[in-house]
């Protein structure tokens, strides 16, 4: 028998062993992977298991361009991710792209520390660029680093044609940039020593980094979808200055989609922050505030009149209001 029938074998393996004999259509490409398994026994002989094969394939291939997961002919050509989303086994940051090197100079007499980027030149070749911590200082030479591999990832991006692969690498850019996002919102000096101690403890994993890293990135995008619903004010004062874009029912007590709900956020200057997220305020359903018993006594010399109302809630408001009043809300 020669090899005819069983010619363009794209995606289609031969299985055969003691207990196996069967055609196997494997794919697997980002960001669908597939494999189904057509048995010699089941459809009556070799030939036509891999006729079966050939038409599932077929079949697949053309729904998943359809769709715009592949290219036109069903193959990958161009649409290959450019860039790396996964986190490499030498990567002790917890951020994709990016680690920080520790060596001796060349004096041997001091170490030269530094944020390396990762990239591909024109060529395809693999590259780093470094970014010193002794000339940046740690904070510096770590966002730089991150604007470096933002910019690269942007410009690899628009070599990508097919939807879903772009999507993959656009949600990359967009955790980069609210991760330096978050950065920049840490004012405080103890708040950017323990940031920065965290990520480069070398006694906490890369993966655990990269998880912490998400919360961090997940609440400064939290923040920038709050603050969107608000008009970046304060929702009793008006005030755009010192805004907290706090959970209305508090983070720990959420699910993952409430954690993100924008609608499950408020606004507030700084007194009325912590008064809610304490529990000595609410609000009722119209945003007229409620003082808890336990503040009434401070509460004007914190500013607090008892007249204050928020506008602008909305009825997806309302659910997370109520949680707080129930559950928040100091009435003794």
């Amino acid at each position: 028998m020669t090899s005819e029938p069983f010619a363009d074998r794209k995606y289609i393996k031969r299985r055969d062993d003691a207990k196996n004999h069967s055609w196997q259509f494997q794919f697997e490409n980002d960001p669908i992977k597939e494999s189904k398994n057509f048995s010699d026994s089941i459809y009556g002989s070799k030939e036509a298991a891999f006729t079966a094969a050939k038409e599932y394939r077929d079949a697949f291939l053309r729904s998943a361009a359809e769709l715009g997961l592949v290219a036109p002919d069903g193959s990958p050509h161009g649409s290959d991710l450019p860039v790396n989303l996964n986190l490499s086994p030498r990567n002790t940051s917890g951020i994709i792209g990016l680690y920080r090197e520790d060596r001796p100079r060349k004096d041997k007499r001091s170490q030269e520390v530094a944020w390396i980027a990762n990239f591909k030149t024109e060529a395809g070749k693999h590259d780093q660029k470094s970014f010193s911590v002794r000339s940046l200082g740690e904070k510096q030479a770590l966002c730089k680093a991150l604007e470096f591999r933002r910019d690269y990832v942007v410009r690899a991006a628009a070599t990508v044609t097919v939807p879903a692969k772009r999507d993959l690498i656009e949600s990359h850019v967009q955790d980069l940039n609210f991760l330096l996002e978050y950065i920049a919102s840490l004012g405080d000096e103890s708040e950017v020593f323990y940031f920065l101690s965290t990520i480069n403890n070398p006694l906490i994993s890369a993966t655990e980094k990269q998880d912490m890293l998400a919360i961090r990135i997940g609440q400064q995008r939290f923040r920038k979808l709050v603050l969107a619903v608000w008009h970046s004010k304060c929702a009793i004062t008006g005030s755009t200055q010192f805004l907290t874009a706090g959970h209305i029912k508090p983070w720990a007590d959420s699910s993952d989609a409430e954690r993100i709900d924008p609608y499950n956020g408020i606004a507030l200057s700084p007194v009325y922050d912590k008064t809610f997220d304490s529990g000595h305020i609410t609000f009722d359903d119209d945003g007229r505030i409620l003082i808890s018993p336990l503040l009434a006594m401070n509460a004007p010399l914190l500013g607090i009149t008892g007249r204050e109302v928020i506008s602008g809630l909305s009825a997806n408001h309302l659910p997370y209001l109520a949680y707080h009043r129930s559950s928040r809300f100091l009435v003794k």
